[in-house]
């Protein structure tokens, strides 16, 4: 991997840097698309259902993870670029701070109230029990979620976006074989799906830890100056990513509630398929700005504008090819 990124092939760094991001938001569509399956298999359609209303929690904590390390990640290299590390560790610090606090509420708030959340997203006396057997084991470790997409998002800007992949694909192939040993083989059923994807998700940020006790590692905690300031500057450079997805979140969660309310739990089974069919094709365009957003940040820091326009069309290009296709 490039250490440098305002230097070298922008060709070659883009589409080493796609790979990765690629293959790190295919894969979690994948396993997605494997508890439904899954589930759906051994529960029926309302065990799919269910699965539809736990999504857009899902979709809220992930938004909220985005939000913080790309904003805070953008910062962190523009500034490394510069070769002020303190600086830029700051950053890297305040998400760290920012991160625990958020999850620390969510954790709260889908511990305290899941009946009224569930029932908020479109769960009714029959889905409510199934749902909540899935969050069971999950409660334990929601505060992961954030920090999965908040560490991805500074491992890829501290030139290892491999690794960031790796990760996720550790949690995620334990997801798919876990899913089909507690869910079948030990007949643990919503429980079973549930307990795979929260191990699953223990292990992705286990393995992206590591990657702090690797030699390659620049992330550091650093002292913060104007905490308000920076943190301003932050969600300020991730609000757009931030409102895109959590919008989805909000809209399935909509989408849930007129469902059920015209058509039952059958036809939400379907919708929820539906919705992580079309995950796929956002996962990779996901992707194309995970790729993007590293290189720019980095040359922006140096007015290398020349590098940030052959990004930027590389970008386009894969873009439209894939609309193409």
């Amino acid at each position: 991997m490039e250490k440098n990124l305002t230097q070298g092939s922008i060709k070659k760094l883009y589409f080493k840097y796609l790979g990765a991001a690629f293959g790190g938001s295919m894969i979690s569509c994948i396993y997605g698309m494997v508890d439904v399956a899954v589930v759906g298999q051994y529960q029926g359609p309302q065990g799919t259902a269910a699965l539809s209303i736990v999504a857009p929690i899902w979709t809220i904590l992930y938004s909220l993870g985005i939000l913080i390390g790309s904003g805070g990640s953008i910062k962190y290299t523009y500034y490394k670029a510069q070769g002020k590390t303190d600086k830029a560790n700051a950053y890297f610090t305040l998400s760290l701070l920012l991160t625990s606090t958020i999850a620390g509420i969510c954790w709260i708030g889908l511990t305290v109230f899941d009946d009224q959340l569930l029932r908020l997203f479109g769960a009714d006396d029959v889905l409510l029990p199934l749902a909540k057997s899935y969050l069971r084991p999950i409660q334990f470790v929601i505060p992961a979620y954030p920090f999965t997409q908040m560490l991805a998002a500074y491992l890829r800007n501290d030139n290892a976006p491999g690794f960031a992949a790796f990760a996720t694909l550790c949690g995620g192939c334990f997801n798919i074989f876990g899913d089909l040993y507690f869910v079948f083989g030990l007949n643990m059923g919503m429980f079973g799906a549930g307990l795979a994807t929260a191990i699953g998700v223990t292990l992705t940020i286990a393995v992206m830890v590591s990657h702090f006790f690797s030699r390659k590692n620049t992330l550091k905690p650093a002292r913060v100056h104007g905490y308000i300031h920076k943190a301003k500057e932050l969600v300020f450079n991730g609000c757009s990513v931030f409102v895109s997805e959590i919008a989805m979140g909000m809209i399935a969660m909509l989408f849930n509630r007129q469902i059920m309310n015209y058509f039952g739990a059958d036809a939400l089974a379907v919708f929820g398929v539906i919705v992580q069919i079309s995950g796929l094709v956002q996962c990779f365009t996901y992707a194309v700005g995970q790729a993007a957003q590293p290189i720019i940040s980095e040359n922006y820091s140096v007015h290398n504008w020349g590098r940030i326009k052959e990004t930027r069309k590389y970008s386009l290009w894969t873009v439209a090819v894939f609309g193409v296709l």
